[in-house]
């Protein structure tokens, strides 16, 4: 019995070994090929106790063909400064995705630095500094526990938040939240989503539940990714489904859509307006302004009428929200449309340069309002 029993084990221990080794093999050859065909560095990363992924600090690389830097707070292209209030200066916190990071082009030419030097061209005593704190794959519920974690300790005068419907609600939606169950509209930590950091440092495109060692290989990204693809194929979902017909706009990586079901893109308005409310209520307590940025996509302003009209549905399901949530918020609808519209794109969500100007003229003019500038700069 003995003997059978040391031969199951030495058995099970051969096949653990071979497995073990083929596997360490092919995830070496398959993260090779991968490098070996990107164009740039992806450990630009790091994964939080509280949220899956953020910005590294004090790193230097190039994104989307676009050189940047960050401080050490992993905010991109932002000098370093002390989390403490400067005399004389007005701080704006802009929070955002990679429209609110400005994926595609210098920083100088985003939104957020428009509005500074709006601002700061006003003249008067208080200088303005608007803080681009934004970065791919971020949602609401990221800047919700950052603001509850580290960004505690940054003080602040007024908060700025980007949303975009298409990719927001699908963002959301492949998030895990962690909740307390004395306050569960708002979360404590998030995990898992649509972006993990590898056991390497490089950032995988994925969908994770979030904590296993295995979502963070190679080996796993190429499966799920290859399984997903067929199981959509085999048994689609809504609203993918009838996309034909519907013409749908919702953001997604094409592997993913079979996750993206009716029933888990509503928790993914849920979770946006939820942590939405969980900022506005932090910007409440601090008794600073607080405003929601509400981007159209390209969707809205080309053909055909399928894409355009969804599209245009989402961004109404969007402001209606927002107003019946008592979220103050700027509509860019117009603002877009006036200022060239599609031609202010180059994807279905990221602006141009230009585009980034029209936007930032639209927020300087709703952000002196709210300030109560007057023609010399003052509050």
């Amino acid at each position: 019995m003995k003997r059978k029993l040391k031969l199951t084990l030495l058995s099970v221990a051969f096949f653990a070994l071979v497995f073990a080794l083929a596997f360490g093999v092919a995830e070496l050859l398959l993260r090779r090929s991968v490098i070996k065909s990107s164009l740039e560095r992806r450990d630009h990363v790091v994964e939080l106790p509280y949220m899956p992924t953020k910005f590294k600090p004090n790193y230097s690389g190039v994104f989307w063909k676009v050189p940047f830097k960050t401080n050490r707070y992993g905010f991109r292209d932002e000098p370093d400064f002390p989390p403490e209030r400067q005399p004389g200066v007005f701080r704006i916190l802009s929070h955002g995705d990679s429209i609110g990071f400005g994926l595609g082009i210098p920083a100088a030419n985003h939104y957020t630095k428009a509005l500074e030097r709006h601002l700061n061209e006003r003249g008067g005593a208080l200088r303005y500094h608007v803080v681009n704190a934004a970065g791919q794959g971020y949602s609401p519920s990221g800047y919700y526990v950052y603001m509850t974690h580290d960004g505690r300790a940054l003080q602040f005068d007024m908060m700025i938040v980007d949303i975009e419907m298409c990719t927001v609600v699908t963002n959301e939606a492949l998030l895990h939240w962690e909740t307390d169950p004395r306050d569960p509209a708002v979360p404590t930590r998030i995990y898992g989503g649509r972006y993990v950091v590898g056991w390497d440092g490089n950032m995988l495109a994925t969908c994770a539940s979030g904590g296993y060692w295995f979502e963070k290989t190679y080996v796993y990204t190429d499966l799920l990714r290859r399984t997903l693809t067929l199981m959509f194929r085999l048994s689609p979902t809504e609203p993918f489904k009838s996309e034909r017909d519907k013409g749908v706009t919702y953001y997604n990586l094409g592997f993913d859509k079979y996750l993206l079901d009716d029933a888990r893109l509503e928790s993914g308005w849920n979770k946006a307006f939820g942590a939405l409310k969980g900022l506005q209520r932090i910007c409440r307590q601090r008794g600073v302004p607080f405003l929601v940025m509400i981007f159209p996509s390209r969707f809205m302003y080309e053909e055909p009428d399928s894409y355009r009209d969804y599209a245009t549905q989402l961004m109404r399901r969007g402001l209606a929200r927002a107003e019946d949530e008592g979220l103050p918020f700027l509509d860019l609808t117009e603002p877009v449309r006036e200022g060239g519209g599609a031609s202010l794109y180059y994807d279905f969500a990221h602006m141009t340069s230009e585009g980034n100007r029209v936007v930032g003229d639209a927020l300087y003019k709703r952000v002196a309002a709210d300030l109560g500038l007057n023609a010399g700069g003052t509050q």
